[in-house]
Parts: structure tokens; C-alpha cells; sequence
């Protein structure tokens, strides 16, 4: 089962009248596996100059990067390089958001 069908399925789950603890723990589980889904680029572009999580479609790793766009162009980059993922021939084809930091609690 993919993110999508386990959100599908929870989202069906609300329907049924549980308590609120379930409820939010459904929800809860609902927003996670939202955040740890992969965004097409073709469908949607983060945010400008947040952080986040890139997938290429002619490489196998993962890097860190952040998006922007001059106006004209859809570009991403390492981090805090000047030189664009293209400028290496790696091709940006999926994105997600990072995770927030980890917080003791309080």
C-alpha cells in the first residue's frame, strides 16, 4: 500500500463516529504520511528558498536542496551553492518537505 491509499483509507475511517482521541490519532497519522510523500515537480514547486528534500530522475541518491525561480526558470540548488543541480546534469524530479527538527519535550 502506498501513502496515498493508507491517507485515502484513514480519511474513510473518520466517517465512523470514533472518539475524539481516535479521531486526532487518525488525524495525526493522516498529516504524517502527507509529509513523508514524494511531490512530483510536474505537479507542484515548494516553497522559494525553503529547504527540502530533492529526488532525481538520473541519479540514485537523495540531496538537500532549496528552489528558485529567476523569473524564467525553475531552478534548484545544494544547499547553499551559487551552481545549480542542471549545472551537474542531475535532473530535479521529486520533492518533499523536511521533517522538523527534533525538540525535546517540554
Amino acid at each position: 500500500m502506498n501513502n496515498q491509499r493508507a491517507i485515502d483509507r484513514l480519511t474513510k475511517h473518520l466517517e465512523w463516529g470514533w472518539s475524539k482521541k481516535t479521531v486526532d490519532a487518525i488525524e495525526m497519522g493522516i498529516h504524517a504520511l502527507k509529509e513523508t510523500q514524494w511531490i512530483p515537480c510536474s505537479e507542484r514547486l515548494p516553497e522559494e528558498e525553503k529547504y527540502i528534500l530533492l529526488s532525481f530522475a538520473n541519479y540514485t541518491g537523495l540531496d538537500i536542496g532549496r528552489y528558485e525561480n529567476d523569473g524564467e526558470n525553475d531552478k534548484f540548488y545544494p544547499g547553499d551553492e551559487e551552481e545549480t543541480y542542471a549545472s551537474y546534469g542531475l535532473i530535479v524530479n521529486a520533492w518533499m518537505p523536511l521533517p522538523e527538527p527534533y525538540r525535546e519535550e517540554e
